[in-house]
């Protein structure tokens, strides 16, 4: 029998998942100008946004070229899940803008990116539920982490929000702070929905194949964001006379109780891939895929949450935890970024995928 020739590299094949790269890096140059270390950060930053324009020319050259595979993408039960990974990119990218000491020069940037950002996740969001939820029929042994990247989507617009407020005229303020805190709700319902059904699969289906373990980790992201987005939504409005100062005051205590899932879920997924990883069976099994950026965003939202918490309870086991957090997140990033330098001098990430998303 003659061997199979692999597929010649086209854009058609280029995974939605990769703009995960964008969100993995930003949030790690995020993490790094929080914790102080701005020249470690702003080179992060800048490579972050060279793979956004990049993916963003190869997305368009598929969407012009190939608006068959986008469309096979979004009918996809995983590929579909990753589409919201580009608007969450652009709205990374607005946060880093933000919190990274670039100049008054940036900032129009980084507001368009948190406008335009936010549009698509809403649409973007809808259209994927929308679409699986009427062409597809997924069962429940299906449920996986990447159910979770929709409600992570709109938990990032609140923050968002509540961190560039000020910086719009004031007519406009409590409009985009109303806005901005809609997404609070879309994102924190469905979060408690698709963890209710992800826990409900992984109890009654038995142990997910390997190349879905990178989606385990990508429950941490929503923990992390419901600790920081209403703290930072909360924190906008009190900025600009719109809340109470003492709800910003109090909202530590509340975040604390939601990070203790986080630091559970964490403990959890680490305990999942060393299952993988010690077990020769399954680790043969691992394969690289662009869907193991879930690995490092997701960390990254952890870490910002509790160097956050740290800071506003004053807490010393926190902050030494934040540190240690912040040297995994650094190992998970170099270890993805080596496989996904790989794939791309290799032109393996411009050819069908072998399996895991």
């Amino acid at each position: 029998m003659e061997a199979t020739l692999p597929a010649q590299p086209s854009v058609r094949y280029l995974n939605p998942a990769w703009f995960a790269s964008v969100m993995g890096t930003g949030v790690v140059a995020l993490a790094l100008a929080q914790f102080g270390l701005i020249g470690l950060a702003l080179p992060l930053y800048v490579l972050a946004w060279l793979a956004l324009a990049a993916l963003l020319v190869l997305y368009l050259a598929k969407l012009g070229r190939y608006p068959q595979a986008v469309l096979a993408d979004l009918q996809h039960p995983l590929f579909a899940q990753m589409l919201p990974t580009l608007p969450i990119a652009l709205v990374v990218m607005s946060l880093a803008t933000r919190i990274l000491p670039l100049g008054e020069g940036l900032l129009p940037l980084g507001q368009g990116l948190f406008w335009v950002g936010m549009v698509l996740i809403f649409g973007v969001g809808l259209l994927v539920v929308f679409t699986v939820s009427t062409q597809l029929r997924l069962p429940l042994e299906a449920a996986n982490g990447v159910w979770f990247i929709p409600p992570v989507s709109a938990l990032l617009v609140p923050m968002a929000g509540g961190l560039w407020l000020s910086t719009f005229p004031k007519v406009w303020q409590k409009e985009i702070w109303v806005v901005s805190g809609l997404f609070l709700g879309i994102g924190f319902f469905l979060y408690l929905f698709v963890l209710a059904s992800f826990l409900q699969r992984m109890y009654a289906h038995g142990r997910l194949e390997p190349h879905f373990l990178p989606s385990v980790f990508i429950g941490l992201a929503p923990v992390g964001l419901l600790v920081l987005a209403p703290w930072r939504w909360l924190e906008g409005g009190a900025q600009v006379g719109l809340v109470p100062q003492v709800w910003v005051e109090n909202w530590p205590v509340v975040g604390l109780a939601i990070w203790g899932l986080g630091l559970w879920w964490l403990v959890y997924s680490l305990a999942l891939l060393l299952d993988t990883l010690l077990v020769e069976c399954r680790r043969v099994q691992f394969h690289f895929a662009p869907g193991w950026w879930g690995f490092v965003f997701p960390l990254g939202a952890f870490t910002l949450a509790t160097l956050a918490l740290s800071r506003g309870l004053e807490s010393a086991f926190l902050g030494s935890l934040a540190w240690a957090l912040l040297l995994l997140l650094g190992v998970f990033w170099l270890w993805v970024m080596l496989y996904s330098l790989r794939a791309w001098f290799s032109l393996g990430a411009l050819r069908p995928p072998k399996g895991g998303p």
